[in-house]
Parts: structure tokens; C-alpha cells; sequence
């Protein structure tokens, strides 16, 4: 009787240990959707790192005006992107390239519409 009771003990401890390794889905989404979040956050960060270096270089003389807005915008958009991928948007590809595409044309609007040409958002 003792064996018995050891054996089941010790197949139930096995099943325990072994259940999260088993193929549950559950588990491996968690994991996909955490290290796809990650990703997406340190490249929206390395954005943001970039247009401080641009913006570095531009107030030391290195980049022109047109270079650096260009630069920004590009960048802006681009770290707009990866934000609305965080949050979740489940829009098409084309319906947001054409956002971005619509916002690129707003923007270049008013930087011409701008008395100075700086920033205006």
C-alpha cells in the first residue's frame, strides 16, 4: 500500500511540474504577446533616441533646417506607428498607410503654412 501511494505522490508531482511545458496555448500566447510588446517598446525608444540626436545635430549646426524637419517627421510618424501597434489597432496596412499618408500632407501643410518654418505641432 505504501508503494502505491508513493507512486501516485510522485506521478501527481511529475503532472504538476509538467503541466505549463505540455503544449497549453494559453501559456505560449502570454509569452508571444509579452516579447512582441517588448520589442515594439525598445524600438519606439530607439525612435525617440534618434530624434533627440537629430535634434542635437541641429542645434549644433550639423543638420539644415529642411534635413532635420524631414528627419523628425519621418521619425515622428514612424514612432506614431509602433504607438497605435502597442494600443492594439487592428487596422489593415493600407488603411494605415493612407493615415499616415493623409498626416504626412498635414504636416508638410503647415510647416509651409509656418512664418518661420519651426516646429508647429
Amino acid at each position: 500500500m505504501p508503494i502505491v501511494i508513493g507512486t501516485l505522490l510522485a506521478l501527481a508531482a511529475i503532472a504538476v511540474i509538467a503541466y505549463p511545458f505540455l503544449g497549453r496555448t494559453r501559456y505560449r500566447l502570454v509569452s508571444e504577446t509579452f516579447v512582441t510588446r517588448e520589442k515594439l517598446r525598445a524600438e519606439r525608444l530607439r525612435i525617440y533616441r534618434k530624434i533627440s540626436d537629430i535634434e542635437a545635430d541641429f542645434t549644433s549646426g550639423d543638420l539644415t533646417e529642411v534635413d532635420y524637419q524631414q528627419q523628425r517627421d519621418l521619425l515622428r510618424i514612424s514612432a506614431a506607428e509602433i504607438l497605435r501597434e502597442e494600443a492594439g489597432s487592428k487596422s489593415s496596412r493600407a488603411e494605415r498607410d493612407q493615415e499616415l499618408e493623409k498626416e504626412i500632407s498635414r504636416l508638410r501643410e503647415k510647416t509651409a503654412q509656418s512664418p518661420e518654418g519651426g516646429d508647429t505641432l
